[in-house]
């Protein structure tokens, strides 16, 4: 029995002593691995846009007046020369009681200029008479000899003075007649003129789309008001507004993809134009930022995005550099060391720094320069637990 406990004892001690070694023994760190391997390296720029349709017609009015109720809603098809909408005269307004008051008073008025005009006419009508007859008298009398030529040239200058007064009396007639119907006209009631005669239509300049109604009731608007926006729904760009300092990075017809959009394809698209002139936008955080306009055309067949319409979004990937045999290591992998980049590699379970020289880049890999060989395993976000040394073990075989 005494035997039997030694022994007991000594096997305690010595997993006592066991296990406190092994506590004291740097245990392997769990990592995630990645691969330094050559292929294809694409770089872009990545940011949101808008399919808009390239060429849109904004319809006005020419003229003032009571545009009536148009007729469309968004979405319909109109055709070219179509009547789109109709302009009548707008309607008089009500007069108020001080209004009226002068308005009636003006009537009245010229009422009475037009009396005192008749009366003017008549008298100078009166005084042609006169003087026509005592013309006719002259006449008879000089060829009897019973006057003289001088008293016939006096009455023939009376009777054209008569005549130029008579004129003068009928104009001023009329003109006191057009002064009543002005002021006649001010008392017009918004419901005394009846049915309108007079219309203007206006009518679509090509066949497209509607894409929006600006003013769908009747109301008076004025020359320039806006009545509706169309397009060639068929005509679709891209319009994505780049930082300037990607935009410069970007040349014309550079190969694009679009995806976003909500189709299952991705779409191919191209840098039709570049806009020479930047515009200041402010960003969510309230930062100001320059952009720059850029117009994609759409490579892919129409039967892949008939779905996509006018101001519709998306989101853009612009090629800017393309590499077809590069070393790519995971840009997770990454890190700075100084000033310089560096990379863990997994060297027979051990960690071992590596410097390294990179060159271009996107979102997902770098191309390395210098420093790294193609098929070496990187640590992937390696954390500041790693050191040069550290003990590792790849996580995806401790899964298995």
């Amino acid at each position: 029995m005494r035997l039997r406990n030694i022994i007991i004892g000594i096997l305690v001690v010595a997993g006592i002593a066991a296990a406190i070694w092994w506590a004291y023994q740097p245990q392997p760190i769990g990592v995630d691995l990645g691969t330094a391997e050559r292929g294809e390296l694409v770089v872009t720029v990545d940011d949101e846009g808008v399919a808009s349709i390239k060429e849109t017609y904004q319809i006005s009015t020419p003229v003032g007046g009571n545009v009536q109720r148009i007729p469309f809603t968004v979405g319909d098809l109109v055709t070219r020369d179509q009547i789109v909408a109709t302009i009548v005269p707008q309607l008089s307004g009500f007069l108020d009681e001080r209004s009226l008051a002068q308005a009636e008073a003006a009537v009245k008025a010229a009422e009475a200029a037009v009396v005192s005009a008749q009366a003017d006419l008549e008298g100078a009508q009166s005084q042609v008479d006169y003087w026509q007859v005592e013309v006719d008298r002259s006449v008879r009398l000089l060829e009897r000899g019973l006057t003289t030529q001088r008293a016939a040239d006096q009455s023939e200058f009376e009777l054209r003075r008569a005549n130029v007064r008579l004129t003068n009396a009928q104009a001023a007639l009329e003109l006191r007649e057009r002064q009543l119907d002005q002021a006649e006209a001010a008392l017009v009631e918004p419901n005394s003129t009846g049915d309108r005669a007079i219309s203007y239509e206006v009518r679509a300049p090509i066949s497209a789309q509607v894409l929006e109604v600006h003013n769908e009731s009747s109301r008076d608007l004025p020359a320039g008001s806006p009545l509706l926006t169309i397009g060639d729904p068929h005509n679709l760009e891209i319009i994505v507004d780049l930082l300037s300092t990607d935009a410069v990075r970007i040349a014309a017809n550079s190969a694009a993809t679009i995806d976003g959009w909500g189709g299952d394809s991705i779409l191919h698209a191209r840098v039709r134009r570049i806009e020479p002139v930047g515009f200041t936008q402010i960003s969510a955080l309230g930062v100001e930022e320059q952009r720059v306009r850029v117009h994609l055309e759409i490579d892919s067949p129409r039967e892949q995005w008939q779905s996509l319409g006018h101001l519709y979004r998306v989101f853009v990937r612009i090629e800017t550099l393309r590499k077809d045999d590069a070393l790519l290591v995971p840009t997770a992998a990454l890190f700075r060391d100084d000033n310089d980049w560096a990379v863990f590699t997994l060297d027979g379970g051990v960690a071992k720094l590596n410097r390294v020289t990179l060159g271009a880049r996107n979102s997902g890999n770098a191309e390395v320069l210098s420093g790294l060989e193609a098929g070496a395993q990187v640590v992937l976000h390696p954390s500041d637990r790693i050191t040069e040394g550290s003990l590792l073990q790849d996580r995806a075989a401790l899964d298995q």
